[in-house]
């Protein structure tokens, strides 16, 4: 085992070949993590049950969700995202944050709207924000894979503390 800690260059050899980004050091696997609660959202102006399901979803961290995947290069994933440059890291955190918000106000928001028996506004408001969510994900998508662009996080912020 060698005296000094492994470099950034270091990690960008190791991830060659695999499904982890050399530039960012990040993985879009983790994405899958907030298509889930997406899918169901699609779902829940049909199906209001599915609610339930989605309200069940908890966030996950990066290391959280590689831990539990099949994912082959998991542990690789993890121990890379931490050298992952702040440029990216930091922009991608807050992009998942964001969306960890949006579908705990959406749980709440649609569990109100369904016990009032107000089925217009759940397909609206699954609408608005699967598409909100869809487009975080691409800007999530768009950051793992080593663009940043800081106008489409304004927005999305935008977006956010309207809604809240």
């Amino acid at each position: 085992m060698p005296d000094t800690a492994p470099s950034f260059e270091e990690f960008q050899q190791r991830v060659k070949g695999t499904n982890i980004c050399e530039q960012t050091l990040l993985a879009t696997d983790y994405l899958n993590h907030i298509n889930e609660p997406i899918m169901l959202l699609e779902m829940v102006a049909d199906v209001p049950e599915l609610l339930d399901e989605l309200a069940e979803w908890q966030p996950k961290t990066y290391a959280e969700h590689f831990r539990d995947s099949s994912f082959t290069d998991k542990d690789l994933a993890i121990e890379a995202y931490e050298w992952s440059p702040d440029r990216y890291r930091l922009r991608f955190e807050q992009t998942i944050n964001s969306a960890n918000q949006c579908i705990a106000t959406a749980i709440d928001a649609l569990g109100k709207l369904i016990e009032q028996e107000r089925s217009d506004d759940v397909r609206i408001l699954c609408t608005e924000v699967s598409t909100l969510l869809g487009d975080l994900v691409d800007r999530a998508g768009s950051i793992i894979h080593g663009t940043v662009d800081r106008s489409a996080q304004t927005q999305i912020d935008q977006i956010m503390d309207d809604a809240g």
